[in-house]
């Protein structure tokens, strides 16, 4: 018969050994009643529509009716939510970064504050959803319905919205750099003070949107329709506006400089106190616009025809100064 026998190593191995296994077997419990856990959320949510600063994080909720739940504060990270009702939901501060949300109803929801960042909302309906201060950087909202949204203040930087709905959309002071508006609708939607610089807004319809104070450094707002828009004092420092309809539009003491006016249609647009300085204005329609104390000062503005503008202290390309109609 052999005896065993332990010296101090093999006692250390075995304890090693089983604090190791003791960890796995607690580390898998907690992971199932985790998991349980969360199931119960889930049930509890969908029963009673409520669930407040919950970990929701990776749910599946796909077609789940919401409508009106209460969703504060809560985390639903990455959670798959596509086309759900979530109508009148309250959403405040809940974080939904990375979450899809593609044909998903959230009209007349309360998103303040939210974080939507990488989301996808494809698709999504948010019509009069109340968004101001919620983050949505890098998210995508092509196709949306955001039509009398309230998206004032909201971080919108790098968002695909194109030929997403705006019409009549608060979205004052919101930062909507590098954002991709291409072919959408937003006319007389509020943007007055939001930051544009170096957006997409190729063919997007701006008819009398509010665009004062507005920053479209760079942006390129080409065939865009902006009749009867109000830009005044904004900054389109190199902005492109090639074949843009500009008819009608205010764009008083705001800064064009070097921006390329080439085939636009500025008739009857206000461009008193505007800086103009180095614009391409070959090809443009100047048709009855008003210039008075313009600076055209370097501008290119061979073949424009002049002949209905009207000029009062304005700088003319070749830095005379022009007064023939100051009364």
């Amino acid at each position: 018969m052999i005896a065993w026998k332990l010296d101090r190593r093999d006692l250390r191995a075995f304890s090693i050994l089983a604090v190791f296994f003791g960890v796995l077997i607690a580390l898998a419990g907690s992971k199932v009643f985790s998991h349980a856990a969360k199931n119960d959320r889930i049930n509890r949510l969908l029963d009673s529509r409520s669930c407040s600063k919950c970990d929701l994080d990776d749910t599946q909720l796909a077609n789940a009716n919401l409508e009106g739940a209460t969703l504060e504060n809560t985390s639903l990270r990455r959670a798959n939510l596509t086309q759900s009702n979530l109508r009148g939901a309250k959403l405040t501060a809940a974080i939904l970064s990375e979450a899809d949300l593609t044909k998903a109803n959230l009209s007349n929801a309360s998103l303040e504050e939210a974080i939507l960042n990488g989301a996808i909302l494809k698709d999504a309906v948010l019509s009069e959803a109340i968004l101001n201060g919620a983050y949505l950087g890098d998210s995508t909202l092509q196709n949306a319905n955001l039509s009398n949204a309230d998206l004032s203040d909201a971080n919108l930087a790098r968002v695909n919205l194109s030929n997403a709905n705006l019409r009549d959309a608060d979205l004052s002071n919101a930062d909507l750099s590098q954002a991709d508006l291409r072919t959408a609708e937003l006319p007389r939607a509020d943007l007055g003070g939001a930051v544009l610089q170096k957006a997409k807004l190729s063919s997007a319809n701006l008819a009398r949107a509010n665009l004062s104070r507005v920053d479209l450094t760079r942006a390129n707002l080409s065939q865009s329709h902006l009749r009867a828009a109000n830009l005044g004092s904004a900054n389109l420092t190199r902005a492109n506006l090639r074949g843009a309809d500009l008819t009608e539009t205010y764009v008083g003491e705001a800064d064009l400089s070097n921006a390329d006016l080439r085939n636009a249609n500025l008739s009857n647009a206000n461009f008193s106190k505007t800086n103009l300085t180095g614009v391409d204005l070959r090809g443009a329609n100047l048709t009855g616009a008003n210039l008075r104390r313009a600076n055209l000062s370097g501008a290119n503005a061979a073949g424009v025809d002049f002949k209905t503008s009207r000029f009062c202290k304005t700088v003319m390309p070749d830095e005379s100064i022009n007064n023939q109609d100051c009364s």
